[in-house]
């Protein structure tokens, strides 16, 4: 049984990385030095590089003016065009000889006074590897502990429960096609059994008219965009993408080979790599961009590097900015170097665990690899031999050993869609949920995972994430005698081990103190009530209510006896 297995030897981004205009222009040049010692196999785009203008500065001025004709630019475009007034505003590709040395051209640019960042327009590298086991049970949705084959043949077993809960959190919620998860990676099959019903449809498109009828910017969009080839058709000629589309959304309950996290949420493919997975961070960013502007909820980056490039931080912040979920995998190295755009502040960095809920580490994954760590990793999920969908046709990953309409992935790439997924099914619920919120619901509502290196606050729960985010709905706080906590299970579905937790402080010289807490089973349409008790007091009340991790917040006032809230 054994094939090639796919190593993933993951070039790594190159950027100098620009802090705010200080130092020297020799300490530039030294930093930049410095990064590309350290990493020699970094990879970039030859004769391109990417800088920022200062607002109200062009390319007019004689100090860019100047720049331009040393290093021969010959042409220079917008990357972002419709984008006038926000962050991703005056960011331009420039356009120099092939031979042109890239990294001495971005120091003299970085030193200009109109330019905010310059760097070099380099491609980020997916985080996963296939291989060739013939699996159906997918266990990171519901480990019972069944014995499966790993990439040598060898049988295995996990630990029962070392799963998401998904069975039990489509009790609670199933998704709802209004819900968009972007994946943003190397396309997808539209033609999939299991994807082919599941694909974002612009209704403001009329496919294949050659017009932009709805005045995006992109012709004939229907299901998406091709960033690197500037085209609509999003087919996938890697394989990569179509795994992680799978894995968020593939259909369920349709008698074929698999399910997807977010049973009925849409998937927008947003293509930016081609066949070989090679691609740039101009066309990643403007695939972060398309995503937000055409109404994705939740988007999932199954990819980075190791240096942080400052357009990428751009088309990040500008994404969250307009109420989007980003999530991005932590990477495959087995360190604790930071990887972008996961360590982001406003994206969600994704570890990964295995079967039996540890971390995933070179003793499971052939070759060395194993999930990045360290403090900046917000949550893990499952990744280690992860089955999902694959293209119904010939693909690059096939040329390694995997196989058409299903196989196995091992990586974060693999485990990042789960979380996606799930933050989907949160967005279905309450489609009000800030990113900032959804984030709190996933990280807040965890399993325990068992690792000596920190990968998140804990191993991604979808049914968890689901109770909290509808107990929150049923949460009231009273006053009277006593602070009176009211949680109310207005879901169709029983709930179990519901944590909660009462505090009450404040009054005059801080003499109120008090904490109740327990844990409940609420049935469906169930409420109860819990009172702090008597409270003796004068003056302002804080009171905080913590339900499943997630906590509510307000003030009143206490007289004497008697508890006013606002």
């Amino acid at each position: 049984m054994k094939k090639l297995v796919r190593i993933c030897i993951c070039a790594l981004l190159i950027a100098a990385v620009v802090l705010p205009a200080a130092g020297t222009m020799n300490t530039k040049v030294s930093r930049e030095a410095r990064y590309i010692n350290k990493y020699p196999s970094m990879e970039f785009v030859p004769g391109e590089f990417i800088v920022k203008l200062k607002k109200d500065a062009t390319f007019s001025t004689s100090a860019l003016s100047s720049l331009n004709e040393k290093h021969h630019v010959y042409a220079l475009e917008k990357i972002f065009p419709h984008s006038e007034g926000t962050i991703l505003d005056s960011i331009y590709l420039l356009h120099v000889p092939l031979g042109a040395d890239i990294p001495s051209i971005i120091s003299e640019y970085t030193s200009c006074p109109d330019v905010v960042y310059a760097e070099p327009n380099g491609k980020a590298t997916p985080c996963d590897i296939p291989n060739d086991a013939n699996f159906s049970n997918q266990w990171f949705l519901h480990n019972t502990g069944q014995v499966f084959l790993n990439y040598s043949g060898l049988l295995l077993s996990g630990k029962p429960d070392a799963d998401i809960d998904a069975p039990e959190a489509w009790d609670l919620g199933q998704g709802s096609p209004e819900v968009v998860i972007a994946i943003i990676d190397s396309g997808i099959d539209p033609t999939h059994p299991e994807l082919a019903g599941k694909l974002w449809n612009n209704t403001d498109e009329i496919p294949g008219n050659g017009l932009d009828d709805d005045h995006n910017g992109y012709i004939d969009d229907v299901h998406g965009w091709d960033l690197y080839h500037n085209t609509s058709n999003i087919t996938d000629g890697n394989g990569h993408g179509t795994m992680c589309s799978g894995i968020a959304g593939a259909m369920t309950d349709n008698t074929l080979w698999g399910a997807g996290v977010a049973r009925d949420c849409k998937i927008m493919p947003v293509r930016i790599a081609d066949a070989l997975w090679d691609n740039t961070w101009v066309g990643d960013c403007n695939g972060i961009k398309y995503a937000a502007d055409n109404g994705a909820d939740a988007v999932s980056m199954s990819w980075g590097g190791f240096t942080p490039p400052n357009i990428l931080l751009d088309a990040v912040n500008y994404a969250y900015g307009k109420g989007v979920f980003l999530c991005a995998a932590a990477h495959n190295y087995d360190t604790s170097m930071k990887c972008y755009p996961a360590a982001y502040d406003n994206v969600t960095a994704v570890g990964a665990t295995n079967q039996n809920d540890g971390r995933v580490t070179p003793a499971d994954w052939p070759g060395g690899w194993g999930s990045n760590y360290g403090d900046w990793v917000d949550i893990c999920a499952p990744g280690n031999i992860i089955f999902s969908t694959m293209p119904t046709y010939h693909v690059t990953f096939n040329d390694q050993g995997a196989k058409e309409y299903f196989d196995w992935g091992c990586g974060t790439s693999y485990a990042t869609p789960q979380v996606a997924g799930v933050a989907a099914l949160l967005l279905s619920e309450d489609p009000s949920l800030t990113p900032a919120e959804v984030k709190a619901f996933l990280c807040g509502n965890v399993d325990p995972y068992n690792s000596t290196e920190y990968i998140g606050t804990g191993r991604l729960n979808a049914q968890k994430a689901l109770t909290a985010e509808q107990l929150s709905k049923g949460v009231s706080i009273k006053g009277g005698l006593g602070v009176k906590l009211t949680i109310a299970n207005s879901g169709t579905a029983n709930l179990k081990n519901i944590t909660w937790q009462l505090h009450v402080d404040g009054g005059l010289y801080w003499n109120i103190n008090k904490t109740k807490n327990g844990t409940i089973d609420l049935a469906a349409g169930q409420s109860t009530t819990f009172s702090t008790g008597l409270l003796l007091g004068l003056g302002s009340i804080s009171i905080t209510a913590r339900i499943m991790g997630i906590e509510k917040k307000i003030t009143g006032m206490q007289l004497f006896i008697f508890s006013k809230v606002k």
